[in-house]
């Protein structure tokens, strides 16, 4: 009878083990999902931070927004969705900004949302001033996650690594001046051409942006380029140093000295 009892215990052994490893896995989805939130939010509260501070520095009154869906509007590829709407005080063509810069302008409101048209549209176009030197230009959105800068001037000095910032609209609707736009990381040569052109980054991944903040009131002074990112600090070049030790002279021998 041993064996049989032994059988019998292992059976009900494994059935009792299975329902731990049921247990288990429920408790491990349920803390992956707790994580989940814990980072979600996490992440959230480092871009209001960040849009906060960027929104001190020019001194804009703002509401803040999360981002409720990414689609398309009417004939517009590229547009989001906010949770804020006309009860918030948002109106068409306010700006919309994230913690590094300009990011979409409102389309449309209703009471408790609004539409925006992101700033990597192909419709999209705001005009812009290179960082120092206010040479104006106007970029355009390709699509793709880069952006596209004219400037009206071909003889104007264009470099890689430039920065650009929103020259501003009249009454600042739809774009106030001084919002960092992005920076310059290829400049096209075009010989004969009336007009420069270039391929700007933009300061804000589109991509990957969940809370954002309208702009519902400027600032009464023009921020100029006091928004801009602290440019990157150059990468030190390492020197290296070579002594070189004179070999000593040969003493000649006493038989050389015979001879």
């Amino acid at each position: 009878y041993r064996p049989v009892s032994t059988f019998t215990g292992d059976v009900f052994s494994l059935g009792r083990t299975r329902n731990k490893i049921l247990n288990l896995q429920k408790d491990n989805a349920a803390l992956k999902e707790e994580l989940s939130r814990k980072n979600a939010i996490t992440n959230e509260v480092k871009d209001l931070k960040s849009v906060l501070d960027l929104a001190g520095a020019g001194r804009y009154k703002i509401v803040p927004a999360r981002i409720i869906a990414v689609g398309s509007a009417a004939s517009f590829s590229r547009t989001i969705q906010l949770d804020v709407g006309s009860a918030d005080g948002i109106r068409k063509d306010m700006s919309i900004i994230a913690g590094g810069g300009l990011v979409a302008r409102i389309l449309s409101v209703s009471q408790s949302t609004s539409i925006a048209l992101l700033m990597d549209d192909e419709t999209f176009k705001v005009g812009v001033r290179l960082e120092s030197s206010g040479t104006s230009g106007v970029v355009s959105g390709t699509g793709g996650s880069d952006l596209e800068l004219i400037l009206l001037d071909s003889t104007s000095d264009l470099r890689v690594g430039q920065r650009v910032v929103a020259r501003g609209s009249a009454n600042s609707q739809p774009f106030l001046p001084g919002v960092p736009v992005g920076v310059i990381t290829q400049v096209n040569q075009i010989a004969g051409a009336l007009t420069k052109s270039a391929v700007v980054k933009p300061f804000v991944d589109l991509n990957r942006i969940s809370v954002v903040a309208v702009i519902v009131s400027k600032s009464k002074t023009d921020p100029r380029d006091a928004l801009l990112p602290a440019p990157p600090k150059p990468i030190p070049t390492p020197t290296v140093t070579v002594f070189v030790t004179p070999s000593p002279t040969p003493t000649p021998s006493s038989s050389d000295a015979t001879q």
